[in-house]
């Protein structure tokens, strides 16, 4: 036997997570779209450059452009973005455009801010790796091995040994653990039977009260 519970308001919370780092780069975008546009400035007014360096200027528009969408989409479209594989589509053209502007500072010779790009890049990758392998719907688990709760976009299994009382009243799930621990979850509405949970529970609590008493055991 197995039951699925679906957590309320972690998808609000993913939500506000992945806007908030679409935001942050956002910003990150438009600082550097204002400072390769100052670049261009710099080098066609220092005698130090025949003529002034196009690519910067190509950049700190197309920078300056990416992130005022990027923020414009965070904020007023975040539903429509956070729909299907939208998100990380979005993920992908923002590390093309970093990847693009550290090519572009390798190209004029500046390596420390070629390899700062490249950097980045590397953590929005990561970004995009953790946002897609994180499941869309988070739910808890009870079955015969114990409960799995979702845990930072993994999942964490608490076994039977170590808990002491399962209780779900008012859509609030209630898990009293070995050690005086307690974990509460808000659950959406089920359609699942709290007492047949309930009863499921205690008996394979009771299965393992003699391995709860001798890890309790001092």
């Amino acid at each position: 036997m197995q039951f699925e519970l679906s957590l309320a308001g972690e998808d609000r919370a993913s939500s506000r997570r992945m806007t908030t780092l679409h935001l942050m780069l956002a910003f990150v975008l438009c600082g550097l779209g204002a400072g390769c546009l100052a670049l261009y400035w710099f080098t066609s007014v220092s005698p130090k450059f025949p003529t002034a360096y196009g690519p910067f200027a190509v950049f700190g528009i197309c920078s300056l452009l990416a992130g005022s969408v990027i923020a414009a989409v965070s904020i007023f479209y975040k539903n429509w973005l956070m729909q299907g594989k939208r998100s990380i589509l979005l993920r992908i053209t923002e590390v093309a455009i970093i990847a693009g502007g550290g090519a572009i500072f390798f190209m004029a010779g500046q390596k420390i801010p070629a390899t700062i790009f490249g950097i980045v890049a590397v953590m929005i990758a990561l970004a995009i790796f953790w946002e897609a392998r994180s499941p869309s719907a988070q739910s808890v688990t009870i079955d015969e091995a114990g409960i799995t709760l979702p845990k930072g976009g993994l999942s964490k299994l608490i076994r039977w040994s170590e808990i002491e009382t399962v209780l779900l009243r008012h859509d609030i799930l209630s898990i009293e653990l070995s050690g005086n621990r307690l974990i509460q979850r808000s659950i959406t509405s089920t359609d699942t039977d709290p007492q047949s949970l309930e009863a499921f529970s205690t008996g394979l609590i009771r299965q393992y009260d003699k391995e709860r008493a001798a890890n309790a055991a001092w």
